[in-house]
């Protein structure tokens, strides 16, 4: 039965390969294809979570850490921990845009500098929170939003170009749209990092609305 699952979600996975906007699942799967056999793993996605706990199934125990306690705004600290406890290990915090923007991230983009402590950031960016904006038709199904189809405070547009936030502190950042862009994109993280850079890549989504 797990074989048969794998097999499943990486068919799944091979069918998104050139759809757009980029799917969660083929970021998920690319990003298994090039991490590095030691990296370590900092999540705070959210909704993206269970495409990531499928497809990084090669993660090392004790290499995955989960950046999300009870509420945002603690993946990018947790991997700057992380990273400090584990200095010669490539760090990878795997974060959404709505995550992102409740995160220190330019104090934890200091820190990364500053203290030459570099991880990778791979930004799954729906430009939005749609883990509240799923969470409106689980509870309130009647309720005006969904009624109306009219979800307040979800989006987060326009959405900035984040890599650039990146490159202010002297590391590397790159925006993502072609599906076929995200393997090389996230080498180019990789390669960034273990030159000494603080990495951001922003890789887009389908846009919540």
């Amino acid at each position: 039965r797990s074989e048969e699952g794998r097999r499943k979600w990486k068919e799944e996975a091979l069918s998104g390969k050139e759809k757009m906007p980029i799917d969660t699942r083929w970021v998920a799967y690319e990003l298994s294809q090039v991490l590095p056999p030691d990296a370590m793993i900092v999540e705070e996605t959210i909704t993206h979570r269970l495409a990531v706990h499928r497809y990084l199934d090669a993660v090392k125990p004790g290499s995955y850490f989960a950046g999300c306690i009870g509420g945002l705004g603690t993946g990018l600290a947790t991997a700057l921990g992380v990273k400090a406890a584990a200095p010669k290990r490539p760090v990878v915090c795997l974060i959404g845009d709505g995550s992102f923007n409740y995160d220190p991230a330019l104090a934890a983009l200091g820190a990364s500098q500053e203290h030459k402590m570099p991880i990778l950031i791979v930004l799954f960016n729906n430009m939005g929170y749609l883990s509240q904006k799923s969470g409106m038709p689980r509870y309130f199904p009647d309720g005006w939003a969904v009624r109306a189809n009219k979800f307040i405070g979800i989006s987060i547009t326009p959405s900035p170009d984040y890599g650039t936030i990146a490159r202010a502190f002297d590391g590397y950042g790159e925006k993502v749209e072609e599906p076929g862009q995200v393997r090389a994109a996230l080498k180019r993280g990789l390669k960034a990092v273990a030159a000494g850079q603080v990495a951001l890549i922003d890789i887009r989504l389908d846009p919540v609305s």
